[in-house]
């Protein structure tokens, strides 16, 4: 019975959530894109998406050509400094749904002088990078 327990305790662990990092996930991004869950979901691609940026509303949209990939990030304040928190909802695309999740808080892990800005979300694994244009 023991060995039982101790099977069943390892194979828990080893099918189990995986503790998604920014450090992995988030940062090694290097253009505007989104993850959720160590998942890239969307990726901008120059030639066949679109940027979109209100900076009274502090809306971040990216979305293809075709209109069939996008997400939209509504955030209470534009993110611009490392360590802030920003509270946002989020609407993206998957391959047959849209999602939509509210009240997320993201802390702004890094910056850059192109106005790209990485964006972590700890309880449910989600990385951003957008641009304040």
């Amino acid at each position: 019975m023991k060995r039982i327990y101790i099977l069943l305790l390892a194979l828990a662990a080893a099918c189990g959530c995986k503790n998604h990092l920014p450090e992995e996930v988030l940062l090694p991004m290097t253009d505007i894109s989104l993850s959720v869950k160590g998942e890239e979901i969307m990726k901008f691609e120059e030639n066949s998406c679109q940027l979109g940026y209100n900076n009274k509303n502090h809306m971040f949209r990216v979305l293809n050509d075709r209109l069939t990939d996008w997400f939209i990030l509504d955030c209470e304040a534009t993110p611009t400094s490392v360590g802030q928190k920003v509270i946002a909802d989020l609407e993206y695309t998957t391959e047959n749904d849209v999602k939509t999740v509210k009240d997320l808080v993201f802390s702004v892990e890094q910056t850059d002088e192109d106005g790209l800005v990485w964006l972590w979300e700890k309880t449910r694994s989600i990385g951003v990078v957008i641009k304040v244009l």
